[in-house]
C-alpha cells in the first residue's frame, strides 16, 4: 500500500475512449488525483465522481487532473460517464493491478475497490491519501498548500 511520501507506483491503463493513460507523463507537469471506487452507478460513486467532475475546473487551476479507476468496462464507464455527464476519465484496472498496487483493494470474498483518494504530485510523491470521499475544500486545499518540485525523470 502506498503512503504519503513514497514514490507513487507508475502504471498505464486504458480510459474509456480507447486513450491510454500513463501516470508517468504527468510527472513534471501536473498533479494527478486518483478516486478509487467500488462499482459504477451505485449512490456513492456516482455523488463523489459526479462531484469531482463539476470540480475539474478547480482542480486544473491548480495543475491537478482527477481520474477515477475500477475494474469495469469500457462500456460500463461509457453508460456512467452519460448517466451522470462526466467531464472526466475513467481508467479501466481489469486485472486490479493498479487498485492492488495503491492498496484500495475490499479484503474478502468479493474483489472490488474500497473507496480511496490518492493525489500523487508533480514530483511522482504521493502527497495525500484518504479513505471515502474526503470534501472537496479539504482536497482543495491540499492541492493549493502543495510545493513538491517536479522530479529530474520527465
Amino acid at each position: 500500500m502506498v503512503k504519503v511520501g513514497m514514490d507513487a507506483p507508475d502504471f498505464s491503463l486504458l480510459g474509456t475512449y480507447g486513450d491510454r493513460f500513463t501516470l508517468s507523463d504527468n510527472f513534471g507537469k501536473k498533479r494527478t488525483l486518483l478516486i478509487f471506487y467500488p462499482r459504477d452507478m451505485t449512490p456513492g460513486c456516482r455523488k463523489q465522481l459526479r462531484e469531482t467532475s463539476d470540480a475539474r475546473e478547480y482542480y486544473a487551476a491548480l495543475d491537478t487532473e482527477a481520474y477515477g479507476v475500477n475494474q469495469a468496462d469500457a462500456e460500463s464507464h461509457l453508460r456512467f460517464i452519460k448517466d451522470q455527464d462526466l467531464k472526466i476519465d475513467l481508467l479501466i484496472d481489469e486485472d486490479f493491478r493498479v487498485s492492488e498496487a495503491y492498496g484500495s483493494m475490499r479484503e474478502g470474498r468479493v474483489r472490488m475497490n474500497t473507496r480511496t483518494v490518492i493525489i500523487v504530485g508533480k514530483n511522482g510523491k504521493v502527497i495525500y491519501r484518504a479513505p471515502g470521499s474526503p470534501p472537496l475544500e479539504e482536497l482543495l486545499d491540499v492541492l493549493s498548500r502543495a510545493t513538491e518540485a517536479p522530479s529530474d525523470a520527465g
